[in-house]
């Protein structure tokens, strides 16, 4: 029992900071990621093709309302 306990010290003593719940993180990695995820945001964009978005709105404009008036007659 005595060495059990004493590799859980151990185990504790050699855990690195980075190391948060069960998953180690590496600051490169992390900042990798981060760097990614900023360029895809950048990328989503409305403006470059504004017909598409029009119609895809007013498709989605009349689903809801289809579902709304719907839901209403069901009451």
């Amino acid at each position: 029992m005595a060495e059990n306990g004493k590799n859980c010290d151990q185990r504790r003593v050699a855990m690195n900071k980075e190391h948060h719940n069960g998953n180690f993180t590496d600051p490169s990695s992390v900042n990798e990621k981060k760097r990614r995820e900023r360029e895809e945001r950048q990328n989503i964009v409305l403006w470059r093709q504004p017909l598409i978005t029009l119609q895809y709105f007013s498709l989605e404009i009349l689903v809801i309302l289809k579902e709304w008036t719907s839901n209403m007659c069901n009451v």
